[in-house]
C-alpha cells in the first residue's frame, strides 16, 4: 500500500516535492506500483505559492516584477521554458510554469486548495489506532464553519511553506501622519501617494525606503520608474507633480548593485596583462556567476557561510571587475571601499537603480530609522549623530519577512526537537543534509526552508527526501552521518554570516548529486571527468527518467547551449546591455561639420538625458511621408525632417526611453543660440534591437520612425581588440537626403562608460556630419 504524504504547500517546493515522490525513477525497484500518494494543502485557492498565476493575482509578489535570475535558474529539470519566453519571465510567468508542472507531472496528485494546516502532531503505534507510526493533520478549509476542523492521518509530512511567513516592520512606527507599507504590498506607487483622481495625499515629495538590502534595492528601482514614467509620458496625470518626487532609500551598509546582464570577459588578458575590455560580450548574470569551471580541483567546497576578510576581498574584488568600478561614480554612498571591502559583501540586482542614483531620482542616506512621527523621519547616521528627513510623503519598508509564521502549524515538542530560534532569520531550525531533514525526527521533511533557495536545490532535496523514504541504504547512511548542521548552526549568531548563507549554488548542486548519484551532464567535447560550465538544474537528473522528460531536458539544454553560442558568435544581449547602460544624465559635446555655405559649422555642449519610462509605442500611429525638408532649414533643429522609412515589422516595445538634450549651439560665424530636441529610444527582447524614432514638438510623444542600430558582429564572432569599442550602424534614405549613422560603445564591465554617434547626410542640398560624443558628467 502506498505510503501516504501530506506536503504543506503548493507553490514551487511543494510541486517539486510531490513530483519527485511519485516518479518511478526514484524508488529502485522494477515495479512502477506507486510508492506514495501525496495530497498537498495550501492555504490560498491556487497553487504557486509566491507566484501569481496571473497579472490581477493580489499575492506578495507584484506579477509584473521580473525574477533577477533567468529562466535558466528558474526551473526545474525537466520542464524546458519555451525558447521565445522572456530570459527574465515576469512573475505571473512563472506561475504559469508551475502551471504547466502540474499538467505534465500532477494527475495523481490530490491537491487540498484554499486548505490551511492548521497543526500536526507526531502519532506512535502506543497511540492504539492501529494505523501505526505517522502523523495527524489539522486542515481547516477557506469556507469551512468558525472552528471546525477535518483530521487527517499521513505517515510522512514535507514542510514547504517558504521563508515569508509575516512581512516585518522596523520598531518606531507608531507616530507618522503619512502612509506606511511593507514593500511586498506595492503594486503601484500612486495608490499609496494619490487620490483616486491623482491629487497628492500630502505636501511631502519624498518617498522614503526604509531597508538596504535585495528588496530595498528592488523596491526603490521600481518606485523611481513609476514616478520617472508618470513624468515623462504625454499625458499621464496619474501623479501629480510627478516630477518633483525624489525616493530617498535608507541604507546601513553599501551594497553591489548587479544589472541583469553581466559580461562574460570584462577583461583580457593581452601578452600576459590583463585589461579592461571595451566591448565584453553579455550573457544574464547568473550565466557568468554560477560557473563552476571556476571551482579548484577536487571535491567542491563550501564557499557561503562564515565569510572570512580573505573570502570577502575575492568577492568584493569580482564585482568590482564585472560592474567596472566600485560604485563612487553613481554617488558616495554606493561606493564599495575601505573597510567595507573586508566585511561580508551585500549584493542586490537591478537594471535602473544605479543610474537613478547618479541621476539624483534615488537619493541614497546611510543610516538606521529610529522613529518616524508627522511627516519626518528621525535616523541615526553612520556616525551615530542624530539627523532628519523631512518632506516625507510615505514610508516603504523593504524589511524582509519573519519566517515562524510558516511553521507555526508545528507542535512545541517538535520545534524543541528542532532547536527552534525565531529570532534567527537565516536557520529557525536545527536541521541536517543542507536543512532537508532532522535525524531526530526522519518523518518530517523540508524543501527550500531557507533563505532565497534555488529551484535546483529545492529539487535535489525533493529527490533526497523521495529516496530516504524509499528505503535507499546510501540516503539513510548520509544522514546518519551528516555533518552539516553543527556549522550551520555556529552561523546563527555569527555576525560574519553571509547575506545568504546557503547560496553557493554550485556546492549544493554537486553535493546532492555525489549523495543522490547523480551524474552532472558534460557536452561530449569534454575531457573526462572535465568540470565545465554553468550550474543549471537540468544537467542533474537520474539517467531513468522518461522519454517525455528526457525530451524536456534536451529541449532545455539545448536552449542553454544556444544561448552561449549567441553571445560569443552574434553580440547577442549587447543592444540590452548598452540599452540599459544609456540611461540617466550624459554631458553631450557636438560638432557639426557643414560642406555647404548655406548651412552653418558649429559646436554645441549641454546634456543629454535618457529617462525611463513605460513603453508607449501603443500611442504611435505611423503617418504618410512628410514633404521634403525646407534647404534652408539648420542641421541642429530638432525639426530636421522626419524619415520616410517605416519602422521593421515588431512585437511590441519591451523597454523606452525619453532622450531629451538641450544646451548652447555656437555656430562658425559667432552666433550663439538655445537648442533641444527630444527623441525616443526603444528596446524589443525577442529581436534584441534598438529602435530610434523622432519626437513631436511637445518633445515627449513618439512620431516618426528614424532607424534601427544595427550593431556589427566582427567575423566569427571573435578578433575584436580589448581597446575597441562595440560599433554599430545605420543608414535610411528620407526623402531625397540619404542618411549613414555610426555608433560606438564603450564599457567598463557592465557600465557604458561613453559612447559617439556620427550622422553623415548627403542630398541635392545637403552635405554635413555631426559627430555628438557622450560622457557621464563628473558630477550631477
Amino acid at each position: 500500500m502506498a505510503k501516504r504524504v501530506c506536503i504543506i504547500g503548493a507553490g514551487p517546493s511543494g510541486l517539486v516535492a510531490a513530483k519527485s515522490l511519485t516518479e518511478t525513477s526514484t524508488t529502485n525497484t522494477n515495479t512502477t506500483s506507486p510508492k506514495f500518494h501525496v495530497t498537498l494543502f495550501d492555504a490560498k485557492p491556487r497553487i504557486g505559492g509566491l507566484w501569481p498565476l496571473d497579472t490581477q493575482d493580489a499575492g506578495l509578489v507584484n506579477p509584473e516584477m521580473c525574477t533577477n535570475q533567468s529562466r535558466h535558474t528558474v526551473s526545474f529539470s525537466d520542464l524546458a521554458w519555451g525558447a521565445d519566453e522572456p530570459l527574465f519571465p515576469k512573475a505571473w510567468m512563472v506561475g504559469k510554469y508551475l502551471e504547466r508542472y502540474v499538467e505534465k507531472y500532477g494527475g495523481t496528485w490530490d491537491f487540498k486548495l484554499g486548505c490551511g494546516v492548521k497543526r500536526v502532531e507526531r502519532v506512535n503505534s502506543r497511540d492504539g489506532d492501529g494505523e501505526g507510526e505517522g502523523w495527524k493533520v489539522w486542515v481547516k478549509s477557506e469556507g469551512g464553519e468558525e472552528g471546525e476542523e477535518e483530521v487527517m492521518r499521513f505517515d510522512y509530512v514535507i514542510v514547504a511553506t517558504g521563508f515569508f511567513g509575516k512581512a516585518k516592520m522596523p520598531p518606531g512606527l507608531e507616530k507618522p501622519n503619512v502612509p506606511v507599507a511593507h514593500s511586498s504590498r506595492i503594486r503601484d506607487i500612486k495608490s499609496l501617494i494619490s487620490s483616486a483622481d491623482g491629487k497628492a495625499l500630502g505636501k511631502g515629495r519624498k518617498i522614503v525606503i526604509v531597508g538596504g538590502q535585495m528588496s530595498g534595492v528592488e523596491t526603490a528601482a521600481a518606485i523611481a520608474m513609476q514616478i520617472s514614467s508618470a513624468a515623462n509620458t504625454p499625458g499621464d496625470t496619474s501623479i501629480e507633480d510627478a516630477g518633483r518626487y525624489v525616493v530617498t532609500h535608507l541604507v546601513q551598509k553599501p551594497v553591489w548593485v548587479m544589472p541583469l546582464f553581466f559580461p562574460a570577459d570584462p577583461v583580457v588578458e593581452r601578452d600576459g596583462v590583463k585589461e579592461k575590455n571595451r566591448s565584453p560580450n553579455f550573457l544574464p548574470l547568473d550565466l557568468v556567476s554560477y560557473n563552476i569551471g571556476w571551482r579548484p580541483e577536487g571535491t567542491v567546497q563550501n564557499t557561503s557561510g562564515h565569510i572570512t576578510t580573505a573570502a570577502a576581498a575575492l568577492t568584493h574584488g569580482f564585482m568590482e571587475t564585472y560592474i567596472g568600478s566600485n560604485q563612487t561614480e553613481f554617488g558616495p554612498t554606493l561606493g564599495v571601499m575601505g573597510e567595507t571591502t573586508t566585511e561580508p559583501p551585500l549584493l542586490a540586482c537591478s537594471d535602473q537603480y544605479t543610474e537613478f542614483v547618479r541621476h539624483k531620482k534615488v537619493d541614497v542616506i546611510t543610516g538606521r530609522m529610529v522613529e518616524a512621527s508627522g511627516n519626518s523621519i528621525t535616523i541615526s547616521n553612520a556616525s551615530g549623530d542624530i539627523e532628519t528627513i523631512t518632506d516625507v510623503a510615505a514610508i516603504v519598508c523593504a524589511t524582509g519577512f519573519d519566517a515562524s509564521p510558516s511553521i507555526d502549524f508545528l507542535p512545541a515538542d517538535v520545534l524543541e526537537t528542532l532547536n527552534f530560534d525565531a529570532t534567527d532569520d537565516g536557520f529557525p531550525l536545527a536541521l541536517n543534509v543542507h536543512t532537508t531533514i532532522s535525524k531526530e525526527i526522519s518523518s518530517l521533511g523540508f524543501v527550500g526552508f531557507y533563505r532565497s533557495p534555488y529551484w535546483g536545490v529545492m529539487e535535489m532535496q525533493a529527490r533526497f527526501i523521495a529516496k530516504l523514504w524509499n528505503g535507499d541504504e546510501k540516503a539513510r547512511k548520509v544522514l546518519d552521518e551528516d555533518t552539516t548542521m553543527p556549522p550551520m548552526m555556529k552561523l546563527r549568531k555569527d555576525p560574519r554570516r553571509a547575506q545568504f548563507p546557503m547560496g553557493d549554488y554550485a556546492y549544493l548542486m554537486e553535493s546532492f548529486a555525489e549523495i543522490l548519484d547523480i551524474q552532472r551532464y558534460e557536452p561530449s567535447s569534454s575531457a573526462p571527468g572535465a568540470r565545465t560550465g554553468i550550474i543549471t538544474p537540468y544537467r542533474y537528473s537520474y539517467p531513468t527518467v522518461s522519454p517525455a522528460q528526457n525530451m524536456e531536458i534536451k529541449l532545455a539544454l539545448g536552449e542553454h547551449y544556444f544561448t552561449f553560442h549567441a553571445s560569443s558568435q552574434k553580440a547577442k544581449f549587447v543592444p540590452r546591455a548598452v540599452f540599459r547602460g544609456l540611461q540617466g544624465i550624459w554631458t553631450l559635446n557636438r560638432t557639426i561639420t557643414s560642406r555647404i555655405a548655406t548651412f552653418p559649422s558649429g559646436t554645441l555642449i549641454g546634456t543629454a538625458s535618457l529617462l525611463p519610462r513605460n513603453p508607449t509605442d501603443t500611442q504611435t500611429q505611423t503617418k504618410p511621408a512628410p514633404k521634403s525638408t525646407s534647404s534652408n532649414q539648420p542641421p541642429p533643429s530638432p525639426s530636421s525632417g522626419p524619415t520616410c522609412s517605416k519602422p521593421p515589422s515588431t512585437p511590441s516595445t519591451d523597454l523606452e526611453y525619453l532622450y531629451f538634450e538641450e544646451g548652447q549651439f555656437l555656430t562658425s560665424f559667432g552666433a550663439t543660440m538655445s537648442a533641444k530636441r527630444s527623441y525616443v529610444y526603444r528596446y524589443f527582447e525577442q529581436a534584441d534591437c534598438i529602435d530610434l524614432w523622432f519626437a513631436k514638438q511637445d518633445y515627449l510623444t513618439a512620431d516618426y520612425f528614424f532607424h534601427r542600430v544595427e550593431f556589427r558582429v566582427p567575423p566569427g564572432g571573435g578578433g575584436k581588440r580589448v581597446d575597441e569599442p562595440w560599433r554599430a550602424v545605420s543608414s535610411h534614405l528620407c526623402i531625397e537626403d540619404m542618411y549613414d549613422v555610426s555608433y560606438e560603445f564603450y564599457f567598463s564591465g557592465s557600465t557604458l562608460e561613453s559612447w559617439t554617434s556620427e550622422y553623415t547626410v548627403k542630398g541635392p542640398q545637403k552635405d554635413y556630419t555631426i559627430r555628438n560624443v557622450y560622457t557621464r558628467p563628473s558630477s550631477v
